[in-house]
């Protein structure tokens, strides 16, 4: 059975979230910005929606304030469409106190949407939320 060959475009979004998820591991927020779509938003569960770099920058601000956070991406799902232009990025996204993944506490999933501005993957929306506590089998 021969492996699939991934789309360049799926490929290159996949680096970009790796890249996304060291700049954020970093503490980096500069670069988590640059990211973002100029008309970017992220719509995170808690905050109030957040359009543009100055109002994504104050949203990352206000949850790496947290002494040690850490924050890691994980996609599990990359399509995009068959224009080229959009894309979709489903996954998890990991969140601990401290600042190793070993302290990996809870996992969210995320949806992200990309698009090409200047002929660069931009993200356009940015969407996670918590996953439901798990049940006792008791």
């Amino acid at each position: 059975m021969s492996k699939k060959k991934h789309d360049p475009d799926e490929a290159e979004i996949r680096a970009l979230d790796a890249e996304w998820s060291k700049a954020a591991i970093a503490k980096k927020m500069d670069q988590v910005v640059k990211f973002y779509a100029s008309d970017g938003c992220v719509i995170w569960p808690g905050q109030p929606y957040a359009k543009g770099h100055a109002a994504i920058r104050a949203a990352w601000d206000s949850y790496m304030d947290v002494p040690g956070m850490y924050v890691d991406f994980e996609p599990t799902h990359i399509e995009v469409s068959s224009g080229g232009d959009m894309a979709t990025d489903f996954g998890l996204v990991h969140f601990a106190p401290g600042a190793k993944p070993d302290d990996i506490k809870h996992t969210a999933k995320y949806l992200v949407v990309w698009k090409r501005e200047h002929g660069t993957w931009k993200v356009l929306y940015d969407c996670w939320n918590w996953n439901a506590p798990e049940k006792d089998c008791q």
